[in-house]
């Protein structure tokens, strides 16, 4: 059945999707393409981090969308200046 909505993008399942693309790339394997309902996303040149990024970004999506807090991803880093 497709979704309703085609805006809507499941942030899950694609974390799920993106997941089995980076370790397909860590292993070795070659992925050209990878789909996400509707859309296609192409991973054939894409860098590690790259998907690492995009897995990232699914991951916190997703939690946000199950009504979860995300984990920070920055930290201030305290500190203090001294003269001189």
């Amino acid at each position: 059945m497709p979704d309703p909505d085609p805006l809507h993008v499941d942030w899950c399942a694609r974390a799920v999707l993106l997941r089995k693309v980076e370790e397909a790339l860590l292993t070795g394997e070659m992925i050209t393409e990878a789909r996400f309902g509707e859309d296609m996303a192409r991973y054939a040149n894409a860098k590690l981090e790259d998907v690492k990024r995009a897995l990232e970004e699914a991951i916190r999506n997703c939690q946000i969308a199950r009504g979860e807090k995300p984990r920070r991803t920055r930290y201030a880093i305290s500190g203090r200046m001294r003269p001189y």
